[in-house]
């Protein structure tokens, strides 16, 4: 049993613990989105899978567990976009509908390229769309994407 003086040590480390959390949910949320977004082909499910893996990474966080978070949690989404398509089973929509809105400014050009584009990498397994978008959408180096997803820089 803890006594007052154990609880508040204990409190105040959880608390230190939950405000450094919140500034890495802050800084990382939007590039994990994107990062599931590009992967799953479906807005809302790339939601779903932010939220999972920022739920899922907080008892981590807590233990002390995760000490670089951005590779952590890049390899967390492609983990748990692997996972929801290998339990449901079926192909991802096309990506092109994650993109569906044209942003203001946008050269033709880019444009045209864009769906193709989205189809293609809509085709690839999840795995390699995930070295595809962290390579060129997310600018890593092959080092850091193979560390990302736990594999060698050949294999990048």
């Amino acid at each position: 049993m803890q006594g007052p003086a154990e609880i508040a040590i204990t409190t105040h480390v959880a608390s230190r613990t939950d405000v450094r959390y919140r500034e890495v949910f802050e800084t990382h949320r939007v590039a994990v989105f994107r990062l599931a977004a590009m992967l799953t082909s479906d807005r809302f499910v790339a939601e779903e899978v932010t939220a999972e893996v920022f739920a899922r990474v907080l008892p981590r966080f807590r233990r002390g567990e995760v000490h670089d978070a951005l590779p952590y949690l890049r390899r967390a989404v492609v983990n748990e976009v692997t996972s929801r398509r290998r339990r449901r089973g079926h192909e991802q929509r096309a990506l092109a509908r994650v993109h569906a809105a044209v942003r203001p400014g946008e050269p033709v050009d880019r444009l045209e390229l864009r769906e193709p584009l989205l189809v293609a990498l809509g085709r690839l397994p999840v795995r390699q769309r995930a070295v595809v978008v962290l390579r060129y959408h997310d600018d890593l180096s092959e080092a850091e994407v193979a560390r990302t997803l736990g594999t060698s820089v050949g294999t990048v």
